[in-house]
């Protein structure tokens, strides 16, 4: 069957539009953001919506209830600007003032443990491969710390950017189904259905799976602070807030940060070090039989094959930041191949 000229003119366009999306990815960040804030304020804002009909009264409008929900969200940053941020900066200045002093400090007991190693009865190329096992694990832990900070800052330092987050997050809360329903109605009358079914599940994948990694890093944030606190290792809001990050990446994540809390700890003394591990150990199982499944549920239901194979990917492509969205994205691609792959079947 010959394909007509506006089959081919439409080819033309989304193919124009995907070329000119490849070579404006600045844009990226600000519209990236704004799509997390408005899944995170979704519920807010329908909940809002509601609460003047259980009183009897007129619904309230949409763009009243999303300029409700931003007025909360400031109040709620302000109070952890206050409570957090602040204390946070503080810590931080003291931190990277101490950081060439740790990182000599690091060095030596590294050191010590080579020598240690040099002096057991190993084969060379045992000591050789388990020397450069540590070396290696150390650096790379500290190295990924270090980037997963200078890529936050950095995202805070684009002040040009991060001002239409506010404005694009608003339109998205208040217009999205009718955006939603324009984009739909762009294909034919014969494909809205099913693209409508896929725009949803699509939607609630991301939504349950931007909602509950937040709620999970936070509450591991808290957990590693106030462990950190009791145990009195050094920077505790420092190795909170590396946490709340790391917690983002799957698998992996949780270990990165737990390294340089550990050798902060061994610092101190080797006891310490044995305490903090014991703490992130049980930490760990408290997350992985009790805080995701109750929170996070089946959201993603991928298999641990295909989340690392993502992260690798994400890792290779983008970076630490490529590692953070390529679960979600992995997600929504498996939504979408599903989806295409057994479309026209029942």
């Amino acid at each position: 069957m010959l394909k007509t000229p506006l089959f081919w003119l439409r080819l033309i366009i989304i193919g124009m539009i995907v070329w000119l999306l490849s070579q404006v990815t600045s844009i990226y960040l600000p519209i990236i953001l704004a799509l997390i804030i408005s899944f995170v304020l979704n519920s807010a804002v329908d909940f809002l919506m509601l609460l003047p009909t259980r009183w009897g009264k007129r619904k309230m409008p949409r763009s009243i209830a999303v300029l409700a929900a931003f007025g909360v969200s400031a109040l709620a940053f302000t109070l952890a600007a206050t409570f957090i941020l602040f204390p946070f900066i503080q810590e931080f200045d003291k931190f990277v003032i101490d950081l060439p002093s740790l990182v000599r400090r690091i060095q030596s007991l590294f050191m010590a443990f080579e020598q240690q190693t040099t002096a057991m009865e190993l084969p060379d190329n045992v000591r050789d491969l388990l020397n450069q096992g540590v070396a290696n694990m150390a650096s790379f832990s500290v190295e990924m710390a270090r980037r997963i900070f200078n890529a936050v800052f950095g995202f805070a330092s684009q002040v040009v950017e991060l001002v239409v987050v506010p404005i694009l997050t608003y339109y998205l809360l208040k217009d999205w189904r009718s955006m939603q329903s324009g984009f739909v109605n762009a294909f034919s009358a014969q494909y809205r259905q099913h693209l409508q079914s896929v725009i949803s599940e699509m939607g609630s994948v991301i939504s349950g799976y931007i909602r509950g990694q937040i709620v999970i890093s936070i509450i591991m944030g808290l957990l590693v602070f106030s462990g950190m606190y009791i145990l009195g290792v050094d920077y505790p809001l420092v190795l909170g807030l590396l946490a709340t990050l790391t917690e983002t990446i799957p698998i992996i994540g949780p270990i990165i940060g737990a390294i340089p809390a550990i050798l902060l700890a061994y610092i101190a003394s080797p006891a310490l070090a044995f305490k903090v591990i014991i703490f992130y150990i049980l930490i760990q199982q408290i997350e992985n039989h009790l805080i995701v499944p109750n929170i996070m549920g089946h959201t993603i239901d991928l298999h641990p094959i295909l989340v690392v194979i993502s992260l690798l990917i994400g890792g290779h492509v983008y970076g630490v930041v490529g590692m953070m969205l390529a679960v979600p994205v992995t997600a929504l691609l498996r939504v979408l191949i599903r989806h295409l792959w057994y479309y026209g079947e029942r």
